[in-house]
């Protein structure tokens, strides 16, 4: 009988194949984590903005009144089919204001106001949505609405509020 004497090598380069292979799924495990890690540390950098433009808005508000909202709201009077009225602005990626028709806005700010009439004064409310606008890159994503905020303020009678007309 005659038997032919067979290398090794194609064990082993089997071997080595698997052993690529593994490589090429750990490297794909890897980068699908960075790129997710990325993302969340974009929409927290987001959220946690949201949160400072929001509550900055909220504080003009209480401080001023609707004046103190004019200077970024041109509108802030308009008012909606259920009485509250609305306003909307808009901040490009680094957050710098811009005008609400320029079509490149990453985020915007919609507000709606309200009053209340009590027995011994008003309540005037303001709620506050920052979200991601059409000029986003990732605007078509799950989330769009960054923050809300809902700010109230109260207004004995008798005394002059700020904002009242």
């Amino acid at each position: 009988m005659n038997s032919k004497k067979r290398s090794g090598s194609g064990i082993f380069l089997m071997e080595m194949i698997m052993v690529c292979g593994f490589f090429l799924l750990c490297a794909a495990v890897c980068i699908q984590v960075f790129l997710k890690s990325d993302s969340m540390s974009r929409l927290a950098r987001e959220k946690n903005q949201a949160v400072l433009a929001a509550e900055s808005l909220a504080d003009a508000w209480k401080v001023y009144g609707r004046e103190g909202l004019e200077p970024i709201f041109p509108h802030p009077s308009a008012v909606d089919g259920d009485g509250k009225s609305l306003s909307k602005a808009c901040w490009d990626e680094d957050w710098e204001r811009i005008g609400e028709d320029d079509g490149k806005g990453y985020y915007q700010a919609a507000i709606q106001m309200n009053e209340e009439e009590t027995e011994y004064g008003v309540m005037e409310n303001l709620t506050i949505n920052i979200s991601r606008d059409g000029g986003h890159p990732r605007s078509q994503e799950r989330i769009g609405l960054l923050y809300t905020l809902e700010v109230k303020r109260y207004i004995p009678k008798g005394e002059a509020s700020h904002g009242k007309k």
